[in-house]
């Protein structure tokens, strides 16, 4: 077994290992024809063979062939730092070091975003890594088997090599979102109206893209070559030929792996949505309805990106058509925005109701979240979210209440403010006694889930510290029972005596203090987003094996993510 120390030789404690890992794709080559490669840092832990982190465990079994792998932890020196194309294809243990250091980066960045570790959806605390799991074009996240499972397509005629999709960067992180997102928001995988089934797929496409695009040799080789001093003409980082040249480029090739069966990043979602997207039935299916949030994601990253870049055009005659600018620079700016914009994303994502997700509520989130941290919006990073979300009919939710009003202020009177920040039950008492001011109906079985402290940093330094707590109300009765509790018809094709299963909830935000700063919240008995909710499990038939609405889809929870990634639900075809 080989361990690495943890210390430098000159006894530093070491925070990061430096890893060459597959920028985007194999496919993918740089200027000099060889495969894409980018230098990062990998926060380090104390390792053992497999490679086996705190965190993280690479299990190499392949259920093909019954072959089993067990390589060494990773080393302080990269052996593979100047490993050639062939070695990286073919050598597995390049493969289990690829597939760690993806993920460990991954969660690195939800974590210094969040400010806080991060639990798994699962009782565990590692998530095994399966870089060769089975021979098929395929690679999801399994909660069951507390797992991310890489897939890969055999050689098809002697002399070609297989095709792994645990060494495409994109799958990687796209998968490790999945799970990320499952440990933040586990009840985001119950069945609930459509914009929750896609946000998982557009959100872990976005995490894939703007993760690759926070390397700058991906955003360079997409700038295209540079001459001999460096430079690129200006008319190359013009907003229309970032989107139709440079993110266009990238995100085909994220596309052409992910679509494979794994990601809502398809032709589609390079161009505005149709404006009467949330009516038609195409975008009921989660791949396709995830592309609308992806499409939104790309216009702010080239906003973000052109404001960035008009410091390089503040030279006298930098306006004129001839004007070249330097590459790595204009690259850098790119590097920059993704790494600002997937930043904020990840922030709101602590502000999300943890049941009943509507596209809404991220743009809320985010809004609420970014403001908290970087209170003067001097750039207007958050206008431009709002336009695009805005533009393309995604609006914040009304707030039917205002917890920061006089009238509404919670009650304090018996509670441990230093409680506030861990304890599960002095949340749920604080919960109980505010409850009419809080619009929570107590006649529903209520469930504090979780308190977590977090601390972010803002650009200016300014730690932010808070304390989230997560509330779930639910309720099992028949359609009928529910018809007449709630006064209105039932979509029409559901009996009576259909069992159904109700979600709400909401997320209170404490200060340093324990003081209330944010309800964000479903309200369970909001009758008329039952009956959506009803509608839709129904039309799109997502029923329990007993015939029940609401309470799972007929599969185990481990199963989700690979029944989503195989098959097109709008068209019943595998993918």
């Amino acid at each position: 077994m080989s361990e690495i120390t943890g210390y430098e030789p000159e006894g530093q404690p070491r925070t990061h290992v430096t890893l060459r890992l597959i920028a985007q794709d194999p496919a993918v080559k740089g200027d000099d024809r060889r495969i894409l490669t980018a230098k990062v840092k990998v926060p380090w832990s104390r390792m053992e063979d497999g490679p086996r982190g705190a965190r993280l465990h690479v299990v190499d079994f392949d259920t093909a062939t019954g072959e089993y792998l067990k390589h060494p932890g990773i080393a302080d020196d990269d052996v593979f730092a100047d490993a050639d194309d062939d070695e990286l294809l073919d050598d597995k243990a390049f493969h289990a070091q690829h597939v760690y250091a993806t993920a460990a980066r991954t969660l690195a960045t939800f974590e210094s975003a969040l400010g806080r570790r991060l639990s798994w959806g699962f009782e565990g605390h590692h998530l095994y890594l399966v870089p060769h799991a089975f021979a098929e074009a395929n690679a999801f996240y399994s909660d069951d088997d507390h797992a991310l499972l890489f897939g890969y397509v055999p050689a098809s005629v002697p002399g070609r090599r297989p095709v792994y999709t645990c060494l495409s960067h994109d799958v990687v992180v796209h998968e490790t979102t999945h799970a990320v997102l499952d440990g933040l928001r586990h009840r985001f995988l119950e069945p609930s109206l459509p914009d929750q089934a896609a946000f998982h797929e557009g959100f872990a496409d976005i995490v894939a893209l703007l993760s690759v695009f926070s390397m700058r040799p991906v955003v360079e080789q997409a700038l295209g070559r540079a001459d001999k001093d460096g430079r690129i003409s200006r008319d190359r980082v013009e907003p229309g030929r970032l989107r139709h040249g440079v993110l266009t480029g990238v995100a085909e090739q994220i596309g052409r792996t992910l679509t494979q069966g794994r990601g809502a990043l398809r032709a589609s979602a390079l161009k505005p949505p149709p404006e009467d997207w949330a009516e038609l039935r195409l975008y009921d299916e989660p791949h396709r309805r995830g592309e609308v949030l992806v499409a939104v994601v790309l216009d702010v990253l080239i906003d973000i990106w052109w404001t960035r870049l008009q410091a390089l055009f503040s030279r006298p005659g930098s306006k004129a058509k001839d004007v070249t600018v330097d590459r790595a620079r204009a690259a850098e700016e790119g590097v920059k925005a993704a790494s600002q914009l997937l930043t904020m994303l990840i922030r709101g994502l602590d502000y999300l109701p943890p049941v009943e997700f509507e596209f809404g509520d991220l743009l809320d989130a985010v809004l609420l979240a970014d403001a908290e941290v970087v209170p003067d919006d001097d750039l207007g990073y958050r206008d431009m979210l709002a336009q695009r979300f805005e533009a393309a009919g995604i609006h914040r939710p009304d707030r039917n209440a205002d917890v920061l009003e006089a009238e509404l202020t919670p009650r304090y009177l018996g509670i441990n403010y230093a409680s506030l920040r861990s304890d599960r039950d002095e949340v749920f008492r604080f919960l109980w006694q505010n409850a009419p001011r809080l619009g929570v109906s107590t006649r529903f079985y209520t469930i504090v889930e979780s308190v977590l402290p977090t601390q972010r940093i803002g650009p200016d330094g300014l730690i932010v510290p808070e304390s989230v707590a997560t509330y779930v109300q639910m309720i099992d009765m028949t359609a009928g029972e529910f018809a007449r509790e709630s006064e209105l018809p039932l979509p029409e094709g559901i009996d009576h005596d259909t069992r159904v299963q109700f979600f709400g909830g909401g997320t209170l935000v404490f200060d340093q203090f324990g003081r209330l700063k944010l309800h964000v919240y479903k309200r369970i008995d909001d009758w008329r987003r039952q009956v959506r909710r009803l509608a839709y499990l129904d039309s799109t038939g997502r029923r329990d094996t007993k015939g029940g609405l609401g309470f799972s889809e007929g599969r185990s929870r481990g199963q989700a993510f690979a029944a989503l990634h195989s098959t097109d639900l709008s068209s019943g075809e595998a993918w």
